[in-house]
């Protein structure tokens, strides 16, 4: 091969090992702990190393980061506090992260974050000690899904494996756990163009009709939407079969049905505002409320 052709090939190949091998300063410091003594600590500086891992694998360096400095907290034998969504939001404004690392958790999606922190933290609490692999598993799955937000890959959410079912289980299970107030809202997101319940928003809707029999909840409002990809008419009918989706699928967890008020908003009320025609993951959902 001649040196002008051989040149671009060797610029790629180095590119690309450099990236491979790139390590941010909290990877060099986690790299090298063993932690011992506190086994749900060990199990998250595990945890935050993969996910650190992963992201590097996938070049997002700045996420990488955040990820191995939870890893070095953990190995040191600190405490890791379960992520802020704000703190997310925070770290991806910052001015050295552009593009799509600058998305952040807003609206609707930012209040189901709120909800599933505020039931993640004190089940932890509770449950950490007797069963450190899960609880550790289950922070380092919702930092995950934060992080997933954050760029909108909400197709990538379930890849995570945030199951908020597990978290009332254990904590109706542990003596010392008082009774919660029910979370007033859930999001409920769908695929382009389908109205199918996926294996996420299932959970979801699992969680949401527990809580609405635990809390006794006389009214549930059941709200469909679509992006604005398509003729209005059509998604109009669209955020209609979403709700009636979910209705069915709140009924079968055993919510009555004479307490549930489904509507369809096709194109209105979207959480992210686009121009016609765009395709916007955020907007294709149903909001589930309590009143």
């Amino acid at each position: 091969m001649k040196l002008h052709r051989l040149l671009p090939v060797l610029l790629v190949a180095f590119l690309v090992s450099a990236c491979a091998s790139f390590s941010t300063p909290s990877r060099q410091a986690a790299e090298g702990l063993r932690p011992a003594g506190d086994p749900f600590l060990a199990n998250l500086y595990q945890g935050y190393m993969a996910l650190g891992n992963t992201e590097t694998a996938e070049y997002d360096f700045l996420a990488a980061e955040a990820m191995y400095a939870r890893a070095v907290d953990a190995g040191s034998g600190r405490p890791v506090p379960v992520a802020d969504p704000d703190w997310w939001n925070n770290y991806r404004g910052h001015p050295w992260a552009a593009g799509r690392f600058r998305t952040m958790i807003t609206g609707s999606v930012r209040v189901t974050a709120y909800d599933y922190r505020a039931r993640l933290v004190p089940w932890i609490e509770a449950m950490r000690v007797r069963d450190p692999v899960t609880t550790a598993a289950q922070q380092v799955a919702f930092e995950c899904w934060l992080e997933e937000m954050t760029e909108d890959h909400y197709e990538d959410a379930p890849l995570c494996g945030l199951n908020p079912a597990l978290w009332v289980v254990a904590q109706a299970a542990a003596p010392a756990a008082a009774p919660m107030a029910a979370p007033r809202t859930y999001l409920v997101f769908f695929d382009f163009d389908r109205s199918d319940i996926t294996p996420e928003a299932a959970t979801i809707i699992r969680q949401a009709a527990q809580d609405a029999q635990r809390g006794n909840v006389r009214v549930v409002v059941v709200t469909g939407h679509a992006d604005r990809s398509g003729p209005t008419d059509y998604n109009q009918r669209l955020s209609e079969r979403r709700a009636n989706a979910v209705r069915s699928a709140l009924v079968r967890e055993g919510v009555a049905n004479g307490t549930i008020q489904t509507s369809g908003r096709g194109e209105n009320d979207n959480l992210v505002q686009t121009p016609d025609g765009v395709r916007e993951p955020r907007n294709r959902r149903v909001e589930i409320v309590f009143r």
